[in-house]
């Protein structure tokens, strides 16, 4: 009886990975971009500045401000667009689409209890919410197989060819269940490289320090990530930029615009050399999110935890040769944050379910725009 039970499982596992397969196979996909932006709230994402933020944390008055004269405007279309112009006016137009505006009765959550950074992060990468194992944001390897580790091992790729560059120290702990599986570079680390363009920056980073000491500028994380991505070409990439969710402890609502924005920057140097790389070129899918919210307010932006609503409530952008969705997802199944591991791996022909069936399913409005695209 056991036996034919777990040969039942495993017929149903192959005929589950065979349609995943079947599928992929016709899929343009070969390369994957993941990137988070810590603890960037969907209201700005959606509507741009906040001018209630704006009034409570400005000093002087607020018109005269800098934030005020970049991004703000009359509607929330338009200050979306001042904040994140490349990202609204030809990624969500042309190239892509986005979950979790409320508004438009589309929404992305966590199913984590703990509403904080390694539970978020972990949820995103493993699939699944480990409450019981991962409480605190403490410097421990993943409890939990990750999507990197995964696809490495299932493609059979070398270390370079899944690599995670981050500027909290914590995210080359959280990507990988044992040390030395993944590629990672993340806080300050000099990424080891003779190169006068990487030495620099290795030096420069420590020169220039952030308020906070296990956070680097995301400017480091940036361009040592777009250094591996030219030089080793990898099939999945993450870049965690996080000074987002550092200023906006820190009350800087100014700071945490001008970092969306300057994330907006990086998105365009991005694409460009996509389009320009032949074996990038209309055959990588990029999936952009946020590890969690944060308060809906004037007096609990800045902070988030179980007990901030908000904080539940994140969002979801891809931009895929494969998905035919654009712009803003509207009444659409909701989207949980345990599915993105495993959204990864369907894009690369994988079931990562096989490796965890605890984990969160493909996301069914991609899947079925997939199969509907074939």
């Amino acid at each position: 009886m056991f036996k034919s039970i777990q040969t039942c499982i495993y017929t149903v596992l192959l005929f589950l990975t065979s349609i995943s397969e079947g599928i992929s196979s016709e899929l343009k996909t070969e390369k994957i971009i993941l990137i988070t932006l810590d603890g960037v709230r969907h209201q700005e994402i959606f509507n741009g500045l906040d001018l209630s933020i704006l009034k409570a944390t400005a000093k002087g008055k607020v018109t005269e401000s800098s934030s005020y004269e970049e991004y703000w405007a009359n509607n929330s279309i338009e200050r979306r667009k001042k904040l994140m112009p490349f990202f609204w006016n030809f990624w969500m137009n042309q190239s892509g689409s986005i979950a979790g505006n409320q508004a438009k009765g589309s929404y992305v959550k966590l199913t984590n209890r703990l509403l904080f950074s390694y539970p978020g992060y972990s949820e995103i990468l493993t699939g699944q919410a480990r409450d019981d194992l991962i409480k605190s944001n403490d410097k421990i390897y993943n409890p939990s197989t990750t999507v990197l580790e995964f696809v490495k091992k299932n493609l059979k790729l070398n270390k370079n060819q899944v690599a995670s560059f981050a500027s909290w120290d914590v995210i080359p702990m959280i990507v990988q269940s044992q040390p030395n599986i993944i590629f990672t570079n993340g806080g300050y680390q000099a990424y080891e490289e003779k190169n006068n363009e990487v030495q620099l920056l290795n030096h420069l980073q420590f020169e220039t320090l952030s308020p906070w000491d296990n956070v680097r500028h995301d400017e480091y994380t940036f361009r040592l990530g777009m250094y591996h991505l030219k030089k080793h070409e990898p099939t999945l990439l993450y870049l965690s930029l996080g000074e987002t969710d550092d200023w906006a402890h820190e009350k800087r609502y100014d700071r945490v615009l001008d970092a969306i924005a300057r994330f907006d920057s990086y998105f365009k140097e991005l694409w460009r050399w996509i389009n320009a790389n032949n074996n990038y070129k209309d055959k990588t899918t990029i999936i952009i999110t946020t590890d969690h919210g944060r308060g809906d307010n004037s007096l609990n932006w800045h902070s988030h935890n179980a007990r901030i609503k908000d904080s539940r409530n994140a969002w979801l952008a891809i931009i895929s040769p494969d998905c035919p969705l654009r712009g803003e997802w509207n009444d659409e199944e909701p989207v949980n944050m345990n599915q993105i591991a495993a959204t990864i791996s369907y894009f690369l022909g994988l079931d990562f379910r096989t490796q965890n069936p605890k984990a969160g399913r493909p996301i069914a409005t991609i899947t079925k725009s997939l199969k509907d695209n074939k």
